[in-house]
């Protein structure tokens, strides 16, 4: 027996016998390893940068959105396969069973107390920013209430610009550089770390694109 039917018997075997893992925020681990390469099949993602990410302990990953139906997936099978760590991406409807569905996915409530939790016990959580249908290289809002749980836990905040067209094959996934977290504490600090997380993504997405060749775009 290979080594790849050995997975797949033992996959089997606790889908039937109920023993698969599954976390507290529901996380189904033996599930997003076995469609990874059915997302493979849908979409070709170039990461760059993903290599200084931490192996362990809490990130917060805040990432560009145009129209939301493929970044989740690109920003969580892109550090996936370059990190093996697991995303949690922020957003997932609290409604059945879409929401239920997603959460065994790794997708959680886009909420303050749940993105906290999961930085409190090291996860790395990916947050999107407000959607940009106009153009898909302009990073849009941040909600301040998704970035707070960063300065609570002193969680890193790392921009990342996914570039793609939602009907596309091949992404782009770049990691930029942690943001500095203010010294201060409160809102205004919150409303700081935003402005440079968001900062951040759009830098990256002006190297890869200078503003001066998407003029009259």
């Amino acid at each position: 027996m290979t080594r790849a039917d050995a997975r797949h018997d033992g996959f089997l075997r606790r889908r039937l016998d109920g023993t698969y893992p599954v976390d507290e925020w529901g996380l189904d681990s033996d599930l997003v390893d076995a469609v990874a390469p059915l997302l493979a099949l849908r979409f070709r993602i170039d990461a760059t940068g993903a290599d200084v990410l931490p192996r362990r302990g809490p990130v917060l990953l805040v990432a560009n959105c145009r129209f939301g139906w493929s970044e989740p997936f690109v920003l969580a099978c892109g550090i996936r396969a370059a990190t093996g760590r697991y995303v949690r991406v922020a957003g997932a409807p609290d409604v059945a069973p879409i929401g239920p569905a997603l959460r065994r996915l790794g997708g959680v409530l886009a909420r303050e107390d749940e993105i906290t939790g999961l930085l409190r016990a090291g996860e790395m959580v990916g947050v999107l920013l407000g959607q940009s249908v106009r153009h898909r290289h302009h990073a849009g809002a941040v909600r301040t209430g998704l970035v707070a749980p960063a300065l609570a836990t002193g969680a890193d905040v790392v921009p990342v610009a996914l570039v793609g067209r939602e009907l596309g094959r091949r992404w782009q996934l770049v990691v930029g550089p942690a943001v500095e977290h203010p010294r201060t504490r409160g809102p205004l600090a919150v409303a700081e770390l935003a402005d440079r997380v968001r900062n951040g993504v759009q830098g990256l997405l002006d190297e890869r694109f200078p503003p001066r060749l998407l003029r009259g775009a």
